[in-house]
């Protein structure tokens, strides 16, 4: 999770310009981390900017009836994308003048690159925020967004489909207490426009099995610390042809790595204590089972 509070002159309209979506973008693109799963910028008057790198965290979601869902398979560049997202809220009435918190939360395949999302999801909303002018099309008022919570979930069935869950309100959140609004990680295929989606936290590091990508040292810290533990091996697309769940002593996935490489390069290694939480996040991710290792054989249960 990335926190991106920008500071600004008192001199400086809060409402008019300094879209946040310029601030938050180039930090998010210069981060290159691929498991980002949640940006959120502020603005406010003050001397100094800051920016924070953290674990997400659960928090309680908006509530589901403020939740607009818009679903497309459109290119991100195109006049349909931004069709698409106009259309779910254009039953909706412009919210009053003042600060506006929004908060949008894509549900992606894993081609899709979510950043790139941002800008024409926000171009879009003039039903919402208001249109700058009236002839003026994808032009809305987002100048006036002081509270931008952006977060992503990867639906390995998705394809090219992307799900946005939209909330906007005119009441703050409480300093500290940041929202991480997601989208159930149904198929994008059942959603329809019309039918709001459970919300629910894009990324919680408590839940039972974690995954370690690009993190050989939290990896193999976890190991000493879980050796009764269960790990699954998978490839960084999810693909299951040579997925295996090992015990966690096993030696193909502990000590010295056969192939001289990370151990969470190519592979990911996800991480549970008990092997039924490993076998439901095999069924939650990648919808099918894992077979065990042929060399640990770990037990089941």
């Amino acid at each position: 999770m990335a926190t991106d509070n920008v500071g600004l002159p008192s001199s400086r309209d809060l409402l008019d310009a300094s879209d946040l979506d310029n601030y938050a973008y180039p930090l998010a693109k210069r981060l290159r981390d691929p498991d980002l799963v949640s940006v959120w910028c502020t603005k406010r008057h003050g001397e100094q900017s800051s920016v924070r790198i953290c674990a997400a965290r659960e928090v309680p979601a908006p509530e589901a009836s403020g939740v607009v869902v818009a679903t497309t398979a459109a290119s991100a560049t195109s006049i349909a994308y931004k069709d698409a997202i106009h259309a779910a809220v254009s039953g909706a009435a412009v919210l009053p003048d003042g600060p506006v918190r929004l908060e949008l939360s894509f549900v992606i395949g894993p081609r899709r690159n979510w950043l790139n999302l941002w800008k024409p999801t926000i171009d879009a909303l003039d039903p919402l925020l208001g249109r700058t002018r009236p002839d003026r099309a994808w032009h809305p008022r987002d100048g006036r967004i002081t509270e931008l919570g952006l977060h992503c979930t990867v639906d390995q069935f998705a394809g090219n489909k992307v799900a946005v869950g939209i909330y906007a309100s005119t009441e703050p959140v409480t300093a500290g207490d940041q929202s991480s609004l997601g989208v159930s990680q149904r198929p994008v295929g059942d959603v329809v426009n019309d039918e709001p989606l459970d919300v629910l936290a894009v990324a919680d590091h408590s839940t039972p099995a974690h995954e370690f990508r690009d993190d050989d040292a939290g990896y193999l810290n976890w190991l000493a610390a879980n050796p009764e533990g269960f790990v699954v091996n998978i490839a960084r697309n999810y693909s299951v042809s040579t997925a295996r769940v090992h015990h966690a002593t096993c030696r193909t996935i502990s000590g010295q790595n056969p192939h001289n490489g990370p151990w969470t390069g190519a592979y990911v290694k996800v991480c549970a204590v008990k092997s039924a939480d490993a076998e439901e996040w095999a069924a939650n991710t990648v919808r099918m089972p894992i077979p065990p290792c042929g060399t640990c054989r770990p037990s089941c249960g």
